[in-house]
């Protein structure tokens, strides 16, 4: 990220008043602001006092109110009216410490679910390093599921093995982590083995698997984080 080259540096001169009778001590304020041109080789200092530098802030935040979302994260309008509305009625996003950045992104475009968008901002808060929306083919490999479609022949979904929701590489420990929005006891016999094979399939592959319900989502987020810090911290030689 750029650093602005301004600095601001509060001064206090002391003076007397010669024209005063009492000829007491006296302390000014002023205020010293640097520009400093990286690789220009030249400063541009001046002092001024606080109604000055109090007009250079309100400008400031002036320009920034008046910025839209679209400015501020690069993207366009239509995009931007989405998250303003996420932003006004989506109860994730009130407080949000991720709100305006591309973080909030990845959670309002990317994340397929409520579920997925609620462990995504837990994980992001406890520092831990993940991929989102993670689709890995038959041999275990990253592939692009740009384009993709089940009746084209070359660019065929069939060739996804899954979209794991969170993939976590560290120290040896590959984890797919999904969050299902029903129990093992209200999925159909068809997703049910689906999955089933899905995780044998990664597991031969050398992948550790995690499936949390809806209820574990909403009801234990922390210790669904927990719990995952335990796996990425187990040493290589336990995840056989």
């Amino acid at each position: 990220m750029a650093k602005i080259p301004i600095e601001i540096e509060k001064i206090n001169t002391a003076y007397r008043n010669f024209s005063s009778n009492d000829n007491a001590e006296n302390e000014r304020t002023e205020y010293l602001v640097s520009i400093i041109e990286k690789g220009q080789n030249w400063n541009k200092t001046f002092r001024c006092g606080l109604k000055e530098l109090t007009k250079l802030r309100d400008e400031i935040s002036d320009i920034i109110d008046k910025t839209t979302t679209a400015e501020k994260l690069n993207i366009t309008n239509d995009r931007a009216k989405i998250l303003d509305k996420h932003y006004e009625d989506d109860e994730l996003c009130q407080g949000c410490n991720y709100k305006l950045t591309h973080n909030c992104l990845t959670c309002i475009f990317d994340l397929q679910s409520p579920l997925e968008r609620k462990l995504f901002l837990a994980l992001n808060k406890k520092y831990i390093r993940f991929e989102a929306q993670y689709p890995l083919n038959w041999k275990g490999e990253n592939i692009s599921i740009a384009g993709k479609t089940y009746d084209n022949p070359r660019n065929n979904f069939k060739d996804v093995l899954t979209v794991a929701d969170f993939y976590i590489e560290k120290k040896g420990v590959k984890l797919c982590v999904y969050t299902d929005g029903h129990t093992y006891h209200e999925r159909t016999e068809e997703q049910a083995q689906r999955d089933k094979r899905i995780d044998r399939k990664l597991q031969e592959l050398g992948f550790q698997v995690l499936r949390y319900t809806g209820k574990d989502v909403n009801e234990n987020t922390d210790l669904i984080v927990n719990e995952i810090k335990k796996w990425i911290e187990k040493p290589v030689y336990n995840n056989v």
